[in-house]
C-alpha cells in the first residue's frame, strides 16, 4: 500500500512538472528580445475570441472602418473559463484590416471584408515582462506591431511596451473582466456572465 502511494505521488510531481514544462516550452507564452515583446507568430491558428468593425478610441479621428479579428492564447481559455480571469501569462491579439466593400472580379454587391492588414495590438499579461518605457511594471502591457517599412505585408519582429498611461489606464477603468474588454468578445462575454 504504501509502495502504491509513493508511486502515485511520484507519478503526480511528474505529471505536474510536465505540465509547467509544457507551458514554459509553448510557443503561445510571450516571448523578450533586448526588452520588446518579439512578434506572437501563429496566433491566428488561436481561439478566435470575436470581432468588430469601426470601433474607435474616444479622440480618435474618424477614418476608413477596420475589422478586429480578435485572438487569445489556447492555454489561457480554460483558465479563465474556471477562474473567471487570465492567467499569468496570457495574450491577445487584436488583428488589424482595412474594410473593403469591392472586390476586383466584381461578384460581390453588398457587404464588407478583411481587406489590407494594418497590423496587431497585443495585450500580455505577464509578471515576468521586461519593464515599460517609463520604468513601469504593470502585469499587463499593450504593444503595437506595425507593417514594417522595408516589407508592408510582414510585421514588424519585436516592439516596445505602450507607455502604462496609454493603455493600461484604461483597460483598467473600462475593462469588464480582469482588465480585458469581455463585452467585445462572445466567446468569452457568455464566460464572464455565468
Amino acid at each position: 500500500m504504501l509502495g502504491k502511494s509513493i508511486l502515485s505521488a511520484i507519478a503526480l510531481c511528474l505529471s505536474i512538472a510536465f505540465a509547467q514544462q509544457t507551458v514554459v516550452q509553448s510557443s503561445n507564452v510571450p516571448k523578450y528580445k533586448d526588452k520588446e515583446l518579439l512578434y506572437p507568430d501563429g496566433f491566428r491558428n488561436w481561439l478566435f475570441v470575436g470581432s468588430n468593425l469601426g470601433l474607435l478610441y474616444k479622440g480618435e479621428p474618424p477614418n476608413v472602418p477596420t475589422f478586429h479579428n480578435i485572438y487569445l492564447n489556447p492555454e489561457a481559455y480554460p483558465f479563465f473559463r474556471d477562474n473567471g480571469k487570465f492567467p499569468d501569462p496570457t495574450m491577445l491579439v487584436m488583428d488589424i484590416y482595412e474594410s473593403q466593400d469591392r472586390e476586383e472580379q466584381g461578384i460581390v454587391t453588398r457587404g464588407s471584408f478583411n481587406g489590407k492588414w494594418g497590423g496587431n495590438f497585443v495585450a500580455v499579461k505577464d509578471s515576468r515582462r521586461p519593464p515599460g518605457p517609463n520604468g513601469e511594471k504593470t502585469i499587463w502591457a499593450y504593444y503595437m506591431f506595425f507593417p514594417d517599412k522595408s516589407d508592408p505585408t510582414k510585421p514588424q519582429a519585436s516592439a516596445a511596451a505602450e507607455a502604462d498611461g496609454d493603455c493600461e489606464n484604461c483597460h483598467r477603468e473600462h475593462g469588464k473582466v480582469d482588465h480585458v474588454w469581455v463585452q467585445f468578445y462572445p466567446v468569452l462575454r457568455d464566460l464572464a456572465k455565468k
